[in-house]
C-alpha cells in the first residue's frame, strides 16, 4: 500500500478539523446502497409469489381472506368501524404533515423523490388491479362510510403508494423513526384487514409492490450518504488506544469498506478499513448469488452485523501471523455508535503484485508467494480470494492481505480452489508456464494436481475470471497435468441449477399441486381434510418425530467415533431443513459430514459413515419392499402382485440389459466407476463395522426405524381420513412410491412423491379424493411441518460452531 496523494485531514483535536470536513461523510452525497438491491429482490420476490398464487390457486388466496373474516367477526362491527375511521384519519393526516414539513424546511429534492415513489407505486399497483382479480374483502366487512371517508379509502393503490414513500423515506430517518414507520405500515395493513374492505392477500401484494418500487427508486436516484465522518473514525481509533493525528482518504466507494491511511505520532502509519451496513448488504448479495449459482459454495451464513464480519477478518489475520504467514498485524478494532466497525492494520508500504510489470516479477518472487500460500494452507486456513491483487510486494517479500472472506477450518476443497485461483491469476500476468513451474517448485505435487479440477471460470473470483480465458485455463490444466505426472481430472461440477432442472422441478411440483387435484375429486379431498381425525394426525406427527430419533441412532452406529446423542439429533433436524432446498438429500449429507468432522471424526470416516447409512438404508428398503408387497398381496384381494412368470420375465429383461451394457467399454467403465467401486467400499466398511455388533445393530436398526416410522405416519394419515387400507398395503405403496420418486431431481422428491403416493393408494383400492387428502396430510406433517424446527436447529448448530 502506498501513501495517498490526498492531503491528510488532521483530526487530533476538534479545533484542528475543518467543520466542513469533520461533519461530511466520505464520498458523494447520494449513492446506491447494496441494501436497496437486497430489498428490491426480497419484496419483488414476495409480490411475484403472491401474484402467482392468486393466478394459479385463487381458492387459497380467497381462503386466507375468509379466515381473516372469521377472526374479524369476533370484533364488534362498531369497533371495526371506529378502527377503519382511525386508519383513514391517519392515512390523510400523516402524508399531509410530511408534505408540509418538507415544504417548510425546503427539502424540495427529498419531496420530489417521495412524490416520484408514490406515483410509481400507485401506477404499478393500478396496473396489477386492472390485469388481475385480487381477492376482495370478506362479506361481513364494514359497509357504511365512516365519518372520515368512504369505505373504498384507503385502496390497494394508496397502500402501494404509501409503502413506496416509506421505503424511500427511511434512509433519511433515525433508527427509532424507521421502526415507527414500520409499525405504522403494519398497523395500516392490520386495520384494513380487520375492517374487511380489502383482502389480506391484496394488502400484502400492495405492500410488497410499493416497497419494491421504493427500493428501485433509491437504486436509480441514490440514497443519502450516512457513512461515518473521518473525525468520528479518528475518535474511535483513539478510544481504542491507537493515537491518530491525521487521516488520508484512500477510497470512499466501491469494495466493501472505506479505506484510510492514519498518521500517528513519530511518523508511523496504519491502514484503516471502515465497515458499515452497506458492507454487510454487499456481502449478502454476493453470498446469495454464489448460493443460487453454485452447488456447494462453502460459504458461511452472512454475519448478522458488520462487527462479526470484521472480527472474523481480524481472527484470520491473527491465525495467519501465528502460523508464520506474512500478513498485516491487527492494531485496533473499534465500534461506532451507528454500528459501523473500524479495523486498523499495520501499514505495509508495498505495491500489489497485480500492478507490477511482468518483467519485474522474477522466479524468486513467485516462489516466495507460493511458500506463503503453502504456510497458510498448512495451518488449514483458506484465503478464498487468493489472487495477485491481494498479494502486496514490500521490497522483495510478498505479503498476503484481505482475509475477509477466508475460512479458519478449511476443507481440502477450499484449499484446492485457493491454489487454482492463484494459478489462474498468476498465469494471466506471467504466463502459464512460469506460473505452473513456480508452483511445482514449492508445492506438493498432489496438492497442485488437486487444483486442476477447479481451473474453470465458476471456481474463480469475478476479477480473475475476467483476466483469463477458457483457453488459458485449459492450457493451465494441461500444464499442471504434465508437471505433476497425473492424468487431467474431470472438472468439478460446480453449477447448482440448470434451466432444464428448473423446468423439471416446476413440472413435477405442478403435477401434484395443480393437476392431480383436478383429476381427483377436489370437493371430496377438501371435505375429507375438514373432517380428518385430529388424533390420527397427532399420531402422524409423533411418528414423523421418531424418524429423526431413528436417524440419529443410525448415524451414531455408522460413525467410527462416539457422537453425542442430542447434538446428533439436532444435526438430523438441521439436515431436514437443508434437504428442503437440495435434491437427493445432498445438503443433509454434507451437513452431517461437516457435523462429524467438527465432532472429531476424520473426514474419510465421516464420508464412510454417510455411505454406510445410505447402503444400510438401501438394503433395509429392498428387504422391506419384498416383505410388504408379499404381505399386502396375501392379505387383500384388491392388492395384487405380479405372477411368478411375470417376475421371471422382468428379471430376465433386466439381466439382458445389464449384460448388453457390460459388453460395451462404456458400460464396463460406468459399472466399475459408479457401481463396483462403491459396492467394494461399502462391503469393506460393513465388514469393519461387523466387529462391533452394537454399532451394526444401531446402523441397521436406525435405518429400519426410519422406514417403519414413515410407513406408520402414512398409515396414520390414511386412517385420519378413514381410507380403509391396512398397514401392509400402505407400507407396500410407500416403499414402491419411494423407489419411483427417488429419481426425481426435486428436493425431497417434491411433486414426484405426492403423485406416486396418491396413485399407489388409489391403485390399492382407496377413493381418489381420500387418497389426495391423506397424501396432503402426510406430506404436511412429515415434509413441511419440520421445516421451522429444522431451521432453528440449523441456526443453533451454526451459532454453537457445531457445523
Amino acid at each position: 500500500m502506498t501513501e495517498s496523494s490526498l492531503p491528510a485531514v488532521n483530526v487530533g483535536t476538534r479545533q484542528a478539523v475543518p467543520p466542513q470536513v469533520e461533519d461530511r461523510p466520505p464520498g458523494e452525497r447520494y449513492f446506491r446502497h447494496p441494501g436497496d438491491a437486497v430489498r428490491l429482490a426480497v419484496w419483488g420476490g414476495v409480490a411475484a409469489v403472491l401474484l402467482l398464487i392468486v393466478g394459479l390457486a385463487s381458492n387459497t388466496a380467497e381462503g386466507v381472506t375468509t379466515d381473516v373474516g372469521r377472526l374479524a367477526d369476533r370484533v364488534a362491527l362498531a369497533g371495526r368501524q371506529l378502527l377503519l375511521a382511525l386508519v383513514q384519519l391517519a392515512a390523510i393526516a400523516v402524508p399531509a404533515v410530511v408534505v408540509l414539513g418538507l415544504a417548510w424546511r425546503q427539502r424540495w429534492r427529498r419531496l420530489g423523490v417521495l412524490v416520484m415513489a408514490a406515483v410509481g407505486g400507485a401506477a404499478v399497483m393500478a396496473g396489477i388491479d386492472a390485469l388481475m382479480d385480487l381477492p376482495p374483502g370478506f362479506p361481513s366487512a364494514v359497509a357504511d362510510d365512516t365519518w372520515v371517508a368512504s369505505t373504498e379509502f384507503p385502496s390497494t393503490v394508496y397502500v402501494a403508494a404509501i409503502a413506496a414513500v416509506a421505503s424511500v423515506g427511511k434512509p433519511w430517518l433515525s433508527r427509532s423513526w424507521r421502526r415507527a414507520v414500520d409499525v405504522g405500515l403494519a398497523s395500516l395493513i392490520i386495520g384494513l384487514a380487520l375492517a374487511g374492505t380489502l383482502g389480506l392477500v391484496a394488502l400484502v401484494v400492495a405492500l410488497a409492490v410499493g416497497s419494491a418500487i421504493g427500493a428501485a427508486v433509491l437504486l436509480v436516484l441514490g440514497a443519502p450518504n450516512r457513512r461515518p465522518t473521518p473525525a468520528t473514525v479518528a475518535a474511535s481509533l483513539r478510544g481504542a488506544g491507537l493515537p491518530v493525528s491525521g487521516l488520508a482518504l484512500r477510497r470512499a466507494e466501491g469494495g466493501r469498506s472505506q479505506l484510510y491511511v492514519a498518521e500517528q505520532p513519530g511518523g508511523r502509519t496504519a491502514f484503516v478499513k471502515v465497515y458499515d451496513e452497506d458492507s454487510r448488504d454487499a456481502d449478502l448479495l454476493y453470498r446469495a448469488y454464489r448460493t443460487l449459482l453454485l452447488r456447494s459454495p462453502d460459504d458461511d451464513r452472512p454475519p448478522v452485523s458488520p462487527g462479526r464480519r470484521v472480527e472474523h477478518n481480524a481472527l484470520l489475520l491473527l491465525l495467519a501471523r501465528r502460523a508464520g504467514v506474512a500478513a498485516p498485524a491487527v492494531e485496533a478494532l473499534a465500534t461506532l455508535a451507528d454500528g459501523s466497525v473500524v479495523l486498523a492494520l499495520e501499514h505495509v508500504d508495498g505495491v500489489p503484485l497485480a500492478s507490477m510489470d511482468p518483467v519485474a516479477i522474477d522466479d524468486r518472487l513467485l516462489d516466495a508467494v507460493w511458500r506463503e500460500v503453502a504456510t497458510l494452507h498448512a495451518a488449514h486456513l483458506a484465503h478464498r480470494s487468493l489472487r495477485a491483487a491481494n498479494v502486496l510486494v514490500a521490497g522483495d517479500a510478498p505479503v498476503l492481505i484481505d482475509f475477509g472472506f477466508g475460512d479458519e477450518s478449511a476443507t481440502p476443497r477450499l484449499l484446492a480452489i485457493d491454489r487454482a485461483e492463484l494459478l489462474a491469476s498468476l498465469a494471466a500476468q506471467v504466463g502459464v508456464e512460469r506460473a505452473t513451474a513456480s508452483a511445482v517448485r514449492v508445492l506438493d505435487r498432489d496438492d497442485l494436481a488437486s487444483a486442476a479440477a477447479y481451473l474453470q471460470p465458476l471456481a474463480l473470483s469475478g476479477a480473475t475470471r475476467h483476466q483469463v480465458s477458457k483457453s488459458t485455463l485449459g492450457a493451465l490444466r494441461t500444464e499442471v497435468s504434465s508437471a505433476t505426472g497425473q492424468e487431467p481430472p474431470e472438472l468439478e461440477r460446480l453449477i447448482r441449477v440448470r434451466p432444464r432442472t428448473l423446468v423439471t422441478i416446476a413440472a413435477l411440483s405442478g403435477a401434484f399441486y395443480f393437476l392431480l387435484p383436478q383429476l381427483a375429486s377436489v370437493d371430496d379431498s377438501f371435505e375429507a381434510l375438514r373432517h380428518a381425525s385430529l388424533v390420527w394426525l397427532g399420531v402422524c406427527v409423533l411418528l414423523s418425530s421418531l424418524t429423526y430419533v431413528a436417524g440419529t441412532v443410525g448415524l451414531m452406529g455408522g460413525a467410527p467415533e462416539r457422537l453425542p446423542f442430542f447434538s446428533t439429533l439436532e444435526a438430523q433436524l438441521g439436515s431436514s431443513f437443508v434437504n428442503r432446498v437440495t435434491p437427493a438429500n445432498a445438503g443433509g449429507m454434507a451437513l452431517n459430514v461437516r457435523y462429524m468432522q467438527k465432532a472429531g471424526v476424520e473426514p474419510a470416516g465421516a464420508v464412510t459413515a454417510i455411505g454406510l447409512n445410505v447402503a444400510a438404508g438401501g438394503i433395509v428398503h429392498l428387504v422391506l419392499l419384498v416383505l410388504f408387497v408379499t404381505w399386502a398381496g396375501q392379505g387383500s384381494t384388491s392388492f395384487k402382485i405380479p405372477s411368478s412368470s411375470m417376475i421371471l420375465v422382468a428379471i430376465a429383461v433386466v439381466l439382458a440389459l445389464v449384460g448388453i451394457g457390460l459388453a460395451t467399454r462404456w458400460g464396463r467403465r460406468l459399472f466399475h466407476h459408479h457401481v463396483l467401486r462403491h459396492l467394494k467400499a461399502a462391503w469393506a466398511s460393513l465388514a469393519l463395522l461387523a466387529r462391533s455388533p452394537l454399532k451394526l445393530a444401531a446402523l441397521f436398526g436406525g435405518s429400519l426405524g426410519v422406514t417403519l416410522a414413515y410407513i406408520g405416519a402414512l398409515t396414520a394419515a390414511v386412517a385420519a381420513v378413514d381410507g380403509g387400507l391396512s398397514f401392509a398395503q400402505v407400507g407396500a405403496v410407500y416403499l414402491g412410491a419411494s423407489v419411483v420418486a427417488a429419481a426425481a431431481p426435486t428436493p425431497g422428491g417434491l411433486g414426484a412423491v405426492e403423485a406416486a403416493l396418491a396413485a399407489g393408494l388409489t391403485g390399492a383400492g382407496m377413493d381418489g379424493g381420500l387418497a389426495v387428502a391423506a397424501v396432503l396430510s402426510y406430506r404436511l406433517m412429515t415434509y413441511w411441518l419440520p421445516v421451522l424446527p429444522g431451521w432453528f436447529a440449523f441456526h443453533r448448530l451454526q451459532a454453537r460452531n457445531v457445523i
